[in-house]
């Protein structure tokens, strides 16, 4: 693979569950959520973290089918609203596990795919987003880092708190 390819795939592993650079990965962010608080609505978007998470957890299935790893990431078990991407049908610890564990198969899918996939296929342009394959690698990377810090500025309740004298 190449080194680029490489790096950068290290970078969205990072920024999805790891150590990331620019705060609290994807993933600590939501853990840090009670399933009650991520399914809240009551944000400055108007929409819940659970739906952000659900809307990540897409593309990333998305990328791995598109790259042939189908077999690994159906069935899709997420449900799909009138707008996209549904709140969770109830807010329950069990369906919270299931969307962090989807969350985390569909990544793990993802970016085996990509680090699996022929060179000559990353440079084919990618069904419905008209966007080369490895350009669609580099984004996992720039888009779990937006929703982290987007999550974390929407104005769940309790996860950020104003600070004193605000």
């Amino acid at each position: 693979m190449d080194r680029s390819l490489a790096l950068l795939l290290d970078l969205a592993d990072a920024e999805f569950d790891g150590e990331s650079f620019n705060g609290p990965s994807f993933m600590k962010t939501l853990e840090g959520l009670s399933p009650e608080r991520a399914a809240s609505v009551e944000t400055h978007e108007g929409y819940s973290a659970w739906e952000v998470a659900h809307h990540v957890a897409y593309y990333k299935y998305y990328i791995a089918r598109a790259l042939g790893a189908s077999e690994a990431i159906e069935p899709y078990p997420l449900p799909k609203g009138k707008s996209g991407f549904a709140p969770p049908r109830e807010a329950t610890e069990a369906a919270y596990k299931e969307l962090l564990g989807y969350l985390r198969k569909a990544h793990r899918c993802a970016t085996e795919a990509i680090r699996g996939a022929d060179p000559a296929k990353l440079v084919e342009t990618m069904p419905k987003w008209d966007i080369p394959f490895a350009k669609a690698a580099a984004w996992l990377c720039t888009h779990d880092t937006y929703h982290a810090a987007q999550i974390r500025n929407m104005g769940v309740p309790g996860l950020k708190e104003p600070k004193e004298g605000d």
